[in-house]
């Protein structure tokens, strides 16, 4: 009996995080699918390559699988020419996240920093 016992806890000890890389590998394939399927609907509604770059994760137990739109400041007009054509694309389970581009240094006004004492 103390046999058998060991092997069913080895067996759950090397089966048990096969079964979740498995898992894992599955939910990135398909969420590289869903992004490769999105960057061919975009490159056909901006009719091309453009600076818009989508980026898929897939989902977890905790948190849905997520499309992220992001472009370089200056370029938010391909995100608004996109977002719908994507968001009719997006399986269920996913969202939608549309990023705004980070201030570029020479937009900042330049000032003087407080001396530190």
């Amino acid at each position: 009996m103390e046999a058998i016992l060991a092997l069913l806890f080895i067996a759950a000890l090397t089966l048990g995080p096969l079964v979740v890389v498995v898992a894992r590998d599955r939910r990135r394939e398909s969420a590289e699918i869903v992004g490769a399927d999105i960057r061919a609907a975009v490159r056909r509604r901006l009719h091309g390559e453009s600076l818009l770059s989508v980026q898929v994760a897939p989902a977890t137990l905790r948190r849905p699988g997520r499309v992220v739109l992001s472009t370089p400041s200056g370029y938010e007009y391909l995100t608004e020419a996109v977002w719908s054509t994507v968001a009719t694309r997006m399986p269920p389970g996913y969202e939608l996240v549309v990023t705004r581009p980070h201030p570029v240094a020479s937009d900042r006004t330049d000032r003087a920093l407080p001396r530190a004492a």
